[in-house]
């Protein structure tokens, strides 16, 4: 495949949660930033994803494919129609991720005009590219496009409640792996024990950066301290505010004069352990708002669009990721692009992030108490912090940069550089 000849590369994306319809967490923030980036660069993409109605349109030159969620695939036979109401109560989430491994897989096979395509790529979620149709997207050459899959879930213990239904995922996560031509994984961690172990493939997958979407505002230097502590992620369980909360609550009248701001959606749960961490939250505000309150000052942003959200990194001095398990965060290079030092849980790709002592410090995932022990560290640091910041927000700036991140997909991909390259 080659971007040469004065011409770009033509990659296919198949990405269930594809902003704005269907945003939905960090794997529709990688789509997004993907497609947007490599079309601003002279190339032609196309998403395939999830909507209410099926249409084809055009968004900032980027094709986006519509395409609404098919009827499960229930065994056929009526024998057994008694079991589909188990399905649907035991095994949902697996429904929908198959129903739409196979929703997307026909419409691609079905569709006339999807050819020429150098690459596609699926952004896993859970096997959203088990079936994709081998022919598709084929070249007047008669080469057909490299399949890519880019691993980055690696959280089914708390996606699916149950025993079954997480292993009927994880396999159809593997079968989308076994189809691809290529893995990449933005974390060695997913690239490795995740792949091996979790999955049980016995290929090798190419650690590739996700690219980070920049904001062009300089940063207010001025307004961050290190006794302003952010939070950013869902209220849920396993993105760990509990153990932030309790590591806050036990500085008691040490913690006067910290701040904590929370900026992340509060979805309806479906399970306990979500309900019982937004009940915390609410308990936690509604005691902060008494009179008499003691300690550190709590504060619930709400959810806040990507285009707003360098106005929370700046006022922060400090980001906590207290996750239990966690992938290759994009708050956390976020942050960092912004000054912001990180407190994070030793999981998933978060110890890549935290690689050396300039950008922050890991304490052991769920000990509220280590937490809290480097929450005083900082605020003794309180000005010093911010400070010495600035470099390493100029690192993560220039190795995030648009030019660069285009260049490591299109490598990927095995393409020639960017469109400027042309010649």
């Amino acid at each position: 495949m080659d971007a040469g000849g004065g011409t770009g590369v033509k990659i296919g994306i198949l990405s269930r949660e594809y902003p704005p319809l269907t945003h939905v967490g960090g794997i529709a923030t990688y789509s997004a930033a993907a497609a947007g980036l490599l079309a601003r660069n002279g190339h032609e993409i196309h998403v395939v994803c999830n909507g209410p109605k099926a249409e084809i349109l055009s968004q900032d030159r980027i094709t986006v494919h519509r395409v609404p969620m098919g009827k499960h695939p229930f065994p056929p036979g009526r024998i057994f129609y008694p079991y589909r109401a188990w399905y649907r109560r035991h095994l949902p989430h697996y429904l929908e991720a198959l129903t739409w491994a196979r929703t997307a897989s026909a419409y691609l096979a079905a569709l006339p005009g999807l050819s020429g395509f150098d690459a596609w790529e699926f952004p896993e979620t859970s096997g959203e590219g088990a079936f994709f149709p081998p022919s598709c997207g084929g070249r007047p050459d008669g080469r057909h496009p490299r399949l890519v899959c880019r691993v980055h879930t690696g959280w089914m213990d708390a996606y699916a409640d149950n025993f079954l239904e997480r292993r009927l995922l994880l396999n159809l996560q593997r079968k989308a792996c076994l189809r691809a031509d290529l893995l990449v994984s933005p974390s060695h961690y997913m690239a490795g024990d995740y792949l091996r172990k979790t999955l049980r493939v016995g290929r090798e997958a190419v650690v590739s950066r996700n690219p980070l979407r920049l904001w062009e505002q300089p940063i207010d230097w001025g307004s961050k301290r290190a006794s302003h502590l952010l939070y950013v992620g869902r209220v849920e369980h396993r993105k760990g505010l509990q153990v932030l909360l309790r590591a806050l609550d036990s500085l008691g009248e040490e913690g006067r004069g910290l701040h904590l701001r929370v900026v992340g959606h509060m979805h309806r749960p479906t399970r306990d352990l979500d309900a019982e961490c937004i009940r915390d939250l609410e308990r936690h505000r509604a005691e902060k708002g008494l009179a008499d309150a003691t300690g550190y000052t709590l504060e619930y942003a709400g959810p806040c669009e990507h285009a707003l959200m360098h106005r929370h990194y700046d006022w922060a001095g400090v980001l906590v990721l207290p996750s239990l398990m966690e992938n290759y965060p994009y708050a956390a290079l976020e942050g960092l692009s912004r000054g912001c030092f990180l407190l994070g849980s030793q999981v998933g790709g978060i110890p890549e992030i935290i690689d050396r002592p300039a950008r922050g410090m890991l304490f052991p995932a769920e000990n509220s108490a280590m937490l809290a022990g480097k929450i005083r560290e900082c605020k003794l640091r309180d000005r010093e912090i911010p400070e010495s910041m600035r470099d390493v927000s100029s690192a993560i700036q220039a190795e995030f940069a648009p030019e660069a991140c285009a260049m490591r997909l299109l490598e990927t991909y095995g393409t020639k550089h960017s469109a400027g390259d042309r010649g």
